[in-house]
């Protein structure tokens, strides 16, 4: 296998194209949604160069059965989180529910207390916002953890994995991935009429035959669900459809077992009528960076002893973000005389010799292929003042993870990301 700053590099230099079609690999789509939803292309070998591209450039056999395994290991080994829980599953490897188990998860109180309160609730809906890498799918395990402990079924099902194309062929995998993780086998024939609308053979399925399985409460948690924003009609739809949800699990005895978990990196820019909405019922959590004695405690658990002036030092550069943190920790462990190397991981953080270069390459590079969000982070980067943006731009730039709003004004996350661009995109070192 080789190692991580090989495939640091090999991923980040990938032509966006290829490395989509990693992404979707590894995030379980088929070659034919690739194709048609990643590629928008009409010829299938498309798709298999890109695929055998991808395992030449790390240097993995494509003639051997277990390739594909091999490239779901590799990648789970360095990125794991493009990784989709049930390719975890069918390959035999580790489950994300075990990776969040190894994690060092520090609490945000009083949200873990909030979020235990309400699964237990008929009806619960909890809906965690924040942007990626902020720790939302640690807490959304850490919350079927806890239903776990009380006896209660778990789904964890990741949008990514989901054919975006066609409502009915979506509305389809969503039933059969969901009995999936409940082991039930795929019962469509029985249950889906082609007489009726999607929405309503939906319901039915999960009705009269998923709900219906079980003996205990579901907690039910779609991550990443901004992934189906962007597909207009199908998120309306589904959207809709889990309002639906929501409601029949406040009134009807058959669903009063199910509580949902919805997790999304970004504003809600799906037109919903307010009355058919997911986005404004149930409980709103949104997660903010950690404090410093969370900080603090987040170092010990990798078994580093900062002091307080180093604290303060590493939250100057990267603020409270809990990926970037996590990135510096790990260095420090695995390196001695922390103290001392901490400057030196200050000095090149915001470089390509530093140990961010993998993810500011990769927000750089998104960053360039859309001159809307390349002009808007020019803007952010020629002033330490807020800065009003279009609210697309700004929705997506948080998303990110680029920006932190100030009302309807925005400035970049932290001072690592000023640096960066302010000396690669305007060619100007702070």
């Amino acid at each position: 296998m080789i190692s991580k700053e090989a495939f640091d590099e090999k991923y980040t230099n990938m032509p966006r194209k290829r490395r989509r079609v990693l992404e979707a690999v590894v995030g379980g789509k088929t070659q034919v949604a690739i194709r048609d939803e990643v590629l928008g292309v009409s010829d299938i070998s498309t798709v298999r160069h890109h695929i055998c591209q991808i395992y030449k450039d790390f240097e993995i056999p494509a003639n051997r059965s277990s390739s594909s395994c091999e490239l779901v290991r590799l990648v789970n080994t360095y990125k794991p989180e493009l990784v989709a829980e049930q390719v975890l599953i069918n390959y035999g490897l580790s489950s994300s529910r075990s990776r969040a188990a190894q994690e060092i998860y520090i609490e945000r109180p009083p949200i873990e207390a909030r979020c235990y309160q309400e699964i237990v609730r008929v009806g619960a809906l909890i809906r965690i916002k924040a942007p990626k890498l902020m720790g939302k799918t640690l807490l959304s395990h850490q919350i079927l953890a806890h239903g776990e402990e009380l006896g209660y079924a778990r789904v964890y099902l990741n949008m990514n994995e989901l054919p975006f194309t066609k409502l009915d062929k979506f509305l389809q995998s969503f039933c059969v991935r969901v009995g999936d993780n409940l082991g039930l086998p795929e019962q469509l024939d029985s249950y889906w009429n082609e007489s009726l609308v999607s929405k309503v053979n939906c319901k039915r399925y999960f009705e009269r035959y998923l709900l219906a399985s079980l003996d205990s409460p579901v907690v039910l948690c779609l991550d990443e669900v901004e992934q189906v924003f962007t597909h207009k009609k199908v998120a309306k739809e589904f959207l809709t459809l889990l309002r639906s949800f929501y409601e029949d699990a406040n009134s009807k005895e058959i669903w009063k077992n199910l509580r949902l978990i919805v997790v999304y990196a970004t504003e809600v820019y799906v037109r919903l009528p307010n009355d058919q909405s997911p986005f404004n019922v149930g409980l709103p959590i949104e997660l903010l960076e950690f404090s410093d004695q969370q900080v603090k405690t987040f170092a010990q658990g990798y078994g580093l002893k900062l002091s307080v002036d180093s604290v303060t030092k590493l939250m100057a550069m990267v603020g409270g973000h809990p990926y970037l943190l996590s990135q510096a920790f790990d260095y420090l462990k695995n390196h001695p005389a922390a103290e001392k190397t901490l400057d030196t991981l200050l000095a090149n953080a915001p470089t390509e010799a530093g140990i961010y270069r993998s993810h500011l390459r990769e927000l750089l590079t998104s960053i360039q292929e859309h001159p809307q969000l390349l002009d808007a982070v020019k803007l952010l980067v020629s002033t330490t003042n807020p800065v009003r943006l279009d609210s697309n731009i700004t929705r997506k730039l948080e998303s990110m993870g680029l920006v932190e709003r100030h009302g309807n004004d925005c400035s970049l996350r932290c001072n690592l990301y000023r640096q960066y661009f302010s000396d690669r995109i305007l060619g100007k070192r702070e």
